[in-house]
């Protein structure tokens, strides 16, 4: 069955995208978008955004994945997107526990990948490379090679901070407070957070199409994290942050950091590179947490990077 896709002047789809749902193994609506190509001569790219995002936001790289000659799905998370939100107030990003997201993009694997060409390419960003890196790892078959933006292996707190975050996280689950936002959290998104304010991008025009995209369609707007997201997120992390988990992960990845990152931490993704046997790893000069809509200078020096990874044997 066919599902929407929010259109805006500045923010074309490309040629021959279709939306579909997906139903999840407990009955949750999944969106997920298709540009197929049974002959695409390089394979799949199936990509996996980070936490807020949704697929519209990726149409200018969808757009440069297909000139490069792959078939491209994409997926919005649950409780995000257009996809079925967990809490009745749906401005609150949350999850239970991350083996929800892994058993969604097991579905999605089942259900939607094996009509697409192979080789199977996985690019995700922040929370969907921690996602896809679990999956690499449960998985070693489903995808030949993975390329992470700014994954999400570890957070950018100061340590004092960091303990004391954790330290609050568990007292919130321990009381059974999962579901409230964390001191400081809201309901407020992207489309409400000047450009002047933002962490995620130096470059005016793209940030303004994000912001223009949920106005647009003020479903797509997610707000602050629940102490059970980042509970569970925090689970997530350090199981795939353990050497042994990591030197099972067999298949070549290439990780990507921005050098001016504020969410993701520098010494996590030097760790994780050090640990899994066919890691290479590039930080991206000037680039702020979202390298994917970044500044043309910064986001170049990303698809060189992609490209020569794809190019190697």
């Amino acid at each position: 069955m066919s599902a929407p896709v929010i259109l805006i002047p500045e923010n074309p789809m490309p040629e021959g995208g279709e939306a579909f749902w997906l139903k999840a193994a407990d009955g949750a609506r999944l969106r997920y978008l298709t540009w197929k190509d049974d002959a695409a001569p390089r394979g799949t790219v199936f990509l996996f955004g980070g936490r807020t995002e949704f697929a519209e936001k990726y149409f200018e790289v969808i757009g440069e994945l297909r000139t490069r000659g792959f078939a491209v799905a994409t997926l919005d998370w649950r409780g995000q997107g257009l996809s079925d939100r967990p809490l009745a107030d749906g401005r609150k990003g949350h999850i239970a526990d991350f083996d929800i997201f892994d058993r969604d993009l097991a579905c999605f694997m089942r259900e939607v990948a094996p009509s697409f060409p192979k080789p199977w390419t996985a690019l995700a960003h922040s929370m969907g490379a921690q996602i896809v890196l679990r999956a690499l790892h449960d998985h070693p078959g489903w995808f030949s090679r993975a390329v992470f933006s700014s994954p999400m292996f570890g957070l950018n707190f100061p340590k004092w901070m960091g303990l004391s975050i954790h330290t609050l996280v568990n007292l919130f689950h321990a009381f059974s407070q999962d579901e409230r936002y964390l001191p400081g959290g809201s309901a407020k998104t992207n489309d409400e957070i000047p450009f002047e304010e933002n962490i995620l991008t130096h470059d005016e025009r793209r940030y303004e199409i994000l912001q223009a995209l949920t106005r647009a369609e003020p479903r797509l707007g997610l707000g602050g994290v629940t102490a059970g997201w980042l509970h569970a997120a925090f689970r997530a992390m350090d199981q795939s942050a353990a050497p042994a988990y990591l030197a099972d992960v067999k298949v070549p990845v290439l990780i990507c950091e921005a050098a001016k990152d504020k969410l993701v931490s520098p010494r996590a993704l030097s760790h994780a590179a050090a640990h899994l046997p066919e890691a290479t790893l590039v930080v991206v000069p000037h680039a702020s947490h979202e390298i994917l809509i970044e500044r043309d200078a910064v986001r170049a020096v990303f698809w060189e990077a992609f490209d020569n990874f794809m190019k190697a044997d």
